[in-house]
């Protein structure tokens, strides 16, 4: 990853919206609890700090000690403590905190200026180490700190050398210390703003890292619950052996496509793929309706089970799945002006459910219930829903049936099946109970 330009001087980023970000991230949340204390605390101070003004202070420069501390020096911080508990902290910081330490400074300045002698000098070189601890105190950036330094400077020399209370040597004494410290400050301010922004570009590639590798997990979970149930998903993640379980009762639905061998005489190879997609994800969207779990797909036919979570209403549900199937096909068929419809059988009964293999694995059901459903679906009637007498017991108080009687069934023999002709007049099926 290219390593964004920054300014030489500052280091501040030349891409103005990564600059914006730095200064909200660097700004605000992580530093606001610390910096409102220490900048609460170091107020409270400084102005109780006068009290020890009568001890330094001849009686007659008092009253003006205390109105340069007071009439200067609360009404500042009071500003910048108004600024910094405001909504808008992350704006205000820079310019809140570089009033903050130019008041004190102004203050201490002030003061040592009145009082001149020894005491003064030594109240005014407070000055210069303020200037270099600017920015460990109030992280000021490089530009910060050679204005902090520059005003300091100015604001000594036009205070100090009109009262004439300092000789020249110590007024030159402090402009060196106050340029050399200031000096100094800046390329502190300079080496910490560099390693801040490091940090932060840190810390900005691991969020991209984390964000990428956790949108690369929800992929992996989506596919895999494209694949198999969320349950057994779960299970795959911890368990490494077959997973099988016994359901007592499920339904079971195939569904095959017919007419769609003579679709695939007369359509191309991208063409035949492109409309059984179609006509399958127009399926895969009704099943969220019910919650029902698609198995799996062979060519053209489509197998469904409900159930497998629990579901009382698995038969009923799956029967209504078939009708609105029955319905969606003929939409499809009008819409394309082909001749296809659906075949579909649904039964009910017990099966084994799992995931065997190592590779390329499916969740599957197994069973002789399974086996019906597939024969329901073989012998029934194109554009018909065929039941086994298992689902017909289950749903009959719903749906007008035709009794086709005893059919020939491969492999079972005679068996009594029914087609759904519709839903009865009266019956109330509430969908939305069905959901598993």
């Amino acid at each position: 990853m290219a390593v964004p330009a920054t300014h030489p001087l500052t280091a501040a980023f030349v891409d103005r919206a990564l600059e914006t970000e730095y200064a909200r991230e660097s700004f605000d949340l992580s530093t606001r609890p610390i910096t409102r204390f220490t900048v609460t605390l170091s107020a409270v101070v400084f102005l109780a700090y006068g009290v020890h003004d009568p001890l330094v202070m001849p009686p007659p420069l008092l009253h003006e000690s205390w109105a340069i501390r007071y009439g200067i020096g609360a009404p500042a911080l009071a500003l910048v403590l108004v600024a910094l508990w405001s909504p808008w902290y992350a704006r205000v910081y820079r310019p809140a905190m570089f009033l903050f330490v130019m008041a004190i400074n102004a203050v201490v300045i002030a003061l040592g200026a009145i009082v001149g002698g020894e005491i003064g000098a030594l109240q005014g070189s407070w000055a210069p180490l303020f200037v270099v601890l600017g920015p460990f105190i109030v992280r000021f950036d490089v530009a910060s700190q050679l204005a902090y330094a520059l005003l300091t400077l100015l604001l000594y020399d036009a205070i100090t050398l009109p009262l004439g209370h300092y000789s020249g040597i110590v007024v030159v004494s402090i402009n060196v210390a106050l340029v050399s410290m200031g000096f100094i400050g800046a390329l502190v301010a300079r080496q910490m703003e560099r390693q801040s922004r490091e940090l932060f570009l840190q810390r900005r590639t691991i969020r991209s890292q984390l964000e990428a590798l956790d949108a690369e997990k929800q992929k992996s979970e989506t596919l895999l619950l494209n694949v198999l149930p969320a349950a057994i998903a779960e299970r795959l993640k911890v368990e490494n052996r077959p997973i099988a379980d016994g359901f007592a009762e499920v339904s079971v639905l195939f569904a095959d496509i017919v007419g769609f061998t003579r679709l695939s005489a007369r359509l191309s190879p991208e063409q035949l793929v492109s409309r059984l997609n179609e006509l399958f994800s127009a399926f895969d969207d009704l099943l969220d309706k019910f919650g029902l779990e698609k198995i799996k797909t062979i060519g053209d036919a489509y197998m469904v089970v409900g159930g497998l979570n629990g579901g009382k209403d698995h038969a009923l549900a799956l029967t209504e799945l078939a009708l609105d199937m029955l319905e969606a096909i003929e939409r499809l068929r009008v819409q394309h002006g082909e001749d296809f419809s659906v075949r579909i059988g649904i039964n009910t009964g017990p099966v084994v459910g799992g995931v065997i293999g190592k590779k390329k694995f499916i969740y599957d059901v197994w069973g002789d219930t399974v086996n019906i459903a597939s024969r329901m679906e073989s012998a029934g009637v194109a554009g018909s829903v065929q039941v086994s007498h298992e689902t017909y017991g289950r749903i009959r108080a719903m749906y007008e049936f035709e009794d086709r009687g005893e059919i020939e069934v491969k492999g079972k023999g005679p068996m009594r099946t029914w087609l759904v002709k519709g839903r009865k007049a009266n019956a109330r099926i509430d969908r939305s109970s069905l959901v598993a």
